[in-house]
């Protein structure tokens, strides 16, 4: 039983050790570059979208279309769970 309990540990170790480096020396490398990296993000948005307006100015013309999809699919997903009988379909042919 230590046996089972000792492999348990290490190998709990072995995966959180680096894992929890990689996570310090990424939130580091985030902190460090923050302004650089929000003026690469303010850029990226502003050269996808038309006329050089935000990824969030446009989706605000098209979030009805968006929302009418999701409802739509809400409003089929409902009919399909309470128009079911529950009943198996039986087999009409017989032989």
């Amino acid at each position: 039983m230590r046996k089972v309990q000792f492999i348990a540990v290490f190998w709990t170790l072995f995966l959180a050790v680096p894992f929890t480096v990689l996570a310090i020396s990424g939130l580091a490398l985030w902190t460090a570059n923050l302004t650089e990296i929000s003026t690469l993000i303010a850029n990226f948005n502003h050269s996808l979208s038309a006329g050089g307006r935000g990824i969030l100015v446009e989706f605000s013309g098209r979030w009805p279309e968006v929302a009418g999809m999701i409802i739509g699919q809400l409003v089929l997903m409902t009919i399909f769970i309470l128009a079911r009988t529950g009943k198996p379909v039986e087999n009409e042919s017989k032989r």
